[in-house]
Parts: C-alpha cells; structure tokens; sequence
C-alpha cells in the first residue's frame, strides 16, 4: 500500500514538475540550443568527393570497410525527433520522466527519514530545502566539473561522463545526508567526501570545445554555452524547488501517519 502511494504521488508530482520546467526551457534554454545547432550544422563536412561532383565508388560502401561502417554508424546516430510538435513532445516526455524519477527519490528520502526518527518536520516549506539539498546533489555538484555543454563542442566520452556523474552525486548525497542526520559531534567531516571526485578529476575537456569552427562562430558559440549554464542552472533550481515543496506536501500529509504510526502511535505522530 505504502509503496503504491509513493509511486503514484511521484508519478503526479514528476508529470506536473515536468510540465513546469518544459515551459521554462522553451523560453529560457531552447533557443540557445536551437541557435548552437545552426553552427553545429554549418561545421559539418560533406562527404569526400561531393563538393566536386565525384561519385564513390559502389564497393566502398559494402558491409566490410571502414567506410561503410562509418555511414551506417552515423544513420544510426543520426535520428532526432522533427522540429515542431514531435520535438517539443519528446522534451516534454523526457522532462516528465526525469523529474518521475527525481519525485521517487525525494518521496523515498523523506520516507526513510520518517522511519528511522531523522525528520521532525515536514511540509511543503521543509520540502524545498529537501529540493535545494537535491539541486545541489544533482546539478551543481557534477556542473562544477562537468558544465552543461551546448551542441556544436568537442566532449568527453559519454561513458567517462556519466561515470564521473554517478560518482559525484552519490559523494554528494552521502555528504550531505551524513552531515545534516549523523549524530556523532564529527559528522561534518562527511563534508570532506565532496572533494572525493574533484580530485580524481573529471574528464578531461579540450581546451578549445570550438575549435572546428571559424574563429568568428567559435566566439559566438563561446557565449551561447555561457548562457546556456545560466539558463539551465535557473531551470533546475525552479525544477527541484517545485519537485521538494510538492514531495513536502505529499510526506506530511500522507506518507507520515502511514509511516510514524505503527511504530510510535499517536505519540510519533504528534511529534511529527
């Protein structure tokens, strides 16, 4: 019962907060990335041969050779969702299912602090310092090392980046959960776990992410991807703000009594 009514809020919690951060991306970060796509388009290099009217030989794109495997892996990659109504509704989902999750582990995190004693309080008010704890877990622990990156740039492997991510929000969370319910006088040297990732280092970015275009392109993607972190940082903090208050509202109005009352009756309950 408890955990169907975890799921179910954080399905309703996700759906709206992902409705709301999607309005606030088409008038704050999709038009820079509307605006680096036109440069990342630009850059791309023809074919050899298809500027000067010189036709590839049929056998170079059978199934053995480099170049064969080359175009098929770039038709792979190549599909994105058409611009208009499949593009914005593919945000929209994408957006909706991210903060789903993010609800189910805010729901979770305020559940487990209910059942072992560490929340006193909970409201929608206490729910957006949950929410502030949570955008500084999963946005600007890993943006300090790895910035929101606009199309367009040289980047760091995908694998060594989301490894790095996974490594740094889970640094973060255990720092953060250790120092704000550990209750040993030295539980704000859970803190030092920050620097954990940090000093491994994050992948390694060139140090010109531009330097496929022209100078004059290269500068101009240079300040959209200075805006672009601007805008996305103002995007989730309104996102993990809305994804805390509501999970606050939901923790204390139905996930309290669920959880405090069979284990310390009225009593629990009215300390809640």
């Amino acid at each position: 019962m408890l955990f169907r009514r975890v799921v179910l809020w954080a399905l309703l919690i996700g759906l709206v907060s992902g409705a709301g951060v999607s309005l606030l991306q088409h008038w704050l970060t999709i038009p820079i990335i509307l605006a680096a796509e036109v440069f990342e388009q630009k850059a791309e290099v023809p074919q050899p041969g298809a500027s000067a009217g010189v036709e590839t030989p049929a056998h170079d794109d059978s199934a053995d050779t480099p170049r064969a495997a080359a175009i098929h892996e770039h038709e792979v990659e190549a599909w994105s969702p058409a611009d208009g109504v499949e593009r914005t509704g593919f945000t929209v989902l994408a957006n909706a299912l991210t903060a789903m999750g993010f609800a189910l582990v805010l729901l979770a995190a305020m559940g487990a602090a209910l059942h072992f004693g560490f929340a006193s309080k909970l409201g929608w008010n206490y729910g957006l310092l949950w929410g502030v704890a949570g955008y500084a877990v999963f946005f600007v622990a890993p943006a300090l090392g790895l910035p929101p990156e606009i199309p367009g740039g040289i980047v760091a492997p995908l694998v060594a980046r989301q490894l790095w991510w996974v490594l740094t929000a889970a640094c973060a969370a255990i720092a953060l959960a250790g120092a704000s319910f550990g209750k040993s006088p030295w539980r704000w040297m859970a803190l030092a776990l920050l620097a954990v990732p940090y000093l491994i280092g994050a992948p390694a970015l060139p140090p010109h992410p531009f330097a496929e275009h022209s100078a004059l392109d290269a500068a101009a993607l240079e300040h959209l991807s200075q805006r672009f972190v601007w805008a996305t940082a103002l995007t989730n903090v309104c996102l993990w703000l809305m994804l805390g208050s509501a999970s606050g509202w939901v923790a204390r109005r139905y996930l309290k009594m669920v959880i405090a009352e069979p284990e310390g009756g009225g009593q629990a309950a009215a300390r809640m």
